[in-house]
């Protein structure tokens, strides 16, 4: 393993925060001939390799392993959010919850920006 300074070992605490948002328990693994992997145990003992999912390269440098596994968790994080059968899985009732809370949010807001513009100074 290579020296790091300090400035790489806090941009890898940056990226090692935001990949253990999506896998909790996530770590650094050596592979073999000094490439590097991120993995996670799951619950049922299996474990994820968070470079595979993407079909990214194993790199040989400690923080470019964590910055591809930070790469690999926003393009996973955006492509959940962004496709177009996201909501299949929902339930009817679960939409219409969603639905009417998100009237009753701006509902809020329209009394408050009336409410606002009666007050004279």
């Amino acid at each position: 393993m290579q020296k790091l300074t300090a400035q790489d070992k806090k941009t890898i605490e940056k990226y090692k925060k935001r990949v253990q948002k999506r896998y909790p328990g996530a770590f650094l693994t050596s592979i073999s001939n000094g490439y590097y992997s991120i993995i996670t145990e799951n619950d049922d003992l299996t474990v994820t390799d968070v470079l595979s999912e993407l079909l990214v390269p194993y790199p040989n440098d400690v923080l470019k392993a964590w910055e591809l596994a930070a790469m690999s968790v926003k393009i996973t994080q955006n492509l959940d959010r962004t496709h177009p059968l996201r909501l299949e899985g929902m339930k009817m009732e679960d939409k219409i919850a969603r639905i009417e809370a998100r009237k009753a949010k701006k509902d809020v807001e329209k009394e408050l920006k009336k409410s606002n513009s009666d007050i004279y100074f």
